[in-house]
C-alpha cells in the first residue's frame, strides 16, 4: 500500500453501497475483480460510480470489467509519457513522423504473412 493510500479514509462496503448506489453484490464483485482496489476509498467510490453509469448504460459486468481495467491501462501510459516528458521534453513532430515511417503498414505485413 503507498503512503498515499494509507492516509485515506477507508469505507464499508454499506458506505460505499450507500453513497454509489450499487447493491451490496456488485461493490463485492467489483472488488474481486480487481475493478476496485481493497480496502474502499474515495478514489474506489469515484470508480464505482463510473460502474454505475456503465450499468445504467447497459453494459454487463464483464464488459465493464474490460472497460475499466484498459482505462487503468490507459492512465498509467499518460503517466508514462508524462514522465518521459518531464525527462527528455516533448518530442517533435520530426520525431513523431520518424516513427510512424518505422511502423509497419498492413501492406508489408500482408507480404510477411506470404
Amino acid at each position: 500500500m503507498t503512503p498515499e493510500r494509507q492516509k485515506r479514509t477507508v469505507l464499508s462496503i454499506k458506505t460505499a453501497v450507500r453513497r454509489t448506489g450499487l447493491s451490496e453484490e456488485i461493490v463485492q464483485e467489483c472488488v474481486t475483480r480487481e475493478i476496485v482496489a481493497s480496502p474502499l476509498t474515495d478514489d474506489e467510490l469515484r470508480e464505482l460510480r463510473r460502474v454505475r453509469r456503465l450499468q445504467e448504460l447497459g453494459v454487463n459486468l464483464q464488459g465493464i470489467e474490460v472497460i475499466m481495467h484498459m482505462r487503468q491501462q490507459i492512465e498509467a501510459l499518460r503517466a508514462e509519457m508524462a514522465r518521459m516528458q518531464r525527462l527528455f521534453g516533448p518530442p517533435t513532430w520530426g520525431d513523431i513522423d520518424a516513427e510512424w515511417r518505422r511502423l509497419p503498414t498492413v501492406r508489408d505485413q500482408n507480404r510477411s504473412e506470404r
